[in-house]
């Protein structure tokens, strides 16, 4: 599992990658949280995404498709990768049926594995029964729902990404693999406490850089949260690079490193890397 460059690190998933990558990041609604993402040059295949990848020592990474004008590119991505791109998509549940039945086209036509909800875009709580036919046709499909826990990068009511919320749909939904996103804060034991509760809630720890995660948060990962938290980025967001680099001075106990990096990702999305 060390990378190729013999530096110990353990070859990893990126359980979060957003298809605005395809675009460029222009700063937009994040410039005020990252100065430098507007710097974050377009990537236009595949192999150049890899090759980004393999240089931070990540194997793989779940891209998200934000907009069906990326869905074929991801799509023929997986297919020609399956083994280190696994789709997902963003999910408008205020669209009801016609997005559910989008869900399933996704699912068969662009191998999508993962159902991506933000609910600081809908002002409405994970709670909200506007979410429960994602949640069911999720269990139906066998594929986790990744959603925002936290308070959102853009300038947005936050309340509404309050982590107690997945508390009661855990509740509802025992069976559903919940992937809370983005680290929780300020609601950090909030968060782990919500994790630590139910046996299909996780987190993937994107969008905040490491040298800012809490120390509870990083206790967690090295204990009682080994098998639930997984690495993530949310790039164009976080830099691989940066992410790597102040991860190593986390102090991540070596036989949790595999656990954190890979196989909760590999577990949760039923995937086989490589």
């Amino acid at each position: 599992m060390e990378d190729l460059a013999g530096t110990g690190r353990v070859r990893a998933i990126d359980a979060l990658v957003n298809s605005s990558f395809l675009d460029g990041e222009g700063g937009g609604a994040l410039g005020h949280l990252f100065k430098d993402i507007g710097d974050r040059a377009a990537i236009q295949v595949p192999e150049d995404l890899l090759a980004r990848l393999d240089a931070a020592g990540i194997e793989a990474a779940v891209v998200s498709i934000m907009q069906p004008s990326h869905a074929e590119w991801v799509g023929d991505a997986h297919r020609r990768f399956p083994g280190r791109i696994l789709p997902a998509m963003i999910v408008d549940p205020t669209k009801g049926y016609a997005e559910v039945q989008r869900v399933v086209e996704y699912h068969e036509r662009f191998g999508v594995r993962c159902l991506r909800i933000p609910p600081f875009r809908y002002s409405l709580p994970p709670t909200d029964r506007v979410y429960w036919p994602f949640y069911v046709k999720a269990l139906e499909l066998d594929i986790p729902v990744s959603m925002n826990a936290g308070m959102p990068g853009p300038r947005r009511p936050g309340w509404v990404q309050n982590p107690m919320y997945y508390d009661e749909v855990a509740f509802n939904f025992p069976e559903l693999r919940i992937v809370m996103t983005h680290c929780g804060q300020p609601w950090t034991d909030e968060t782990l406490s919500v994790i630590a509760h139910w046996d299909n809630v996780y987190m993937a720890c994107t969008s905040v850089a490491p040298k800012y995660w809490p120390g509870a948060f990083v206790q967690f990962i090295n204990t009682r949260g080994r098998e639930k938290m997984l690495f993530g980025t949310e790039y164009p967001t976080i830099p691989w690079d940066r992410a790597r680099e102040e991860i190593d001075g986390l102090g991540i106990r070596p036989e949790v490193a595999p656990l954190f990096f890979r196989e909760n990702a590999e577990r949760v999305f039923k995937w086989s890397v490589g």
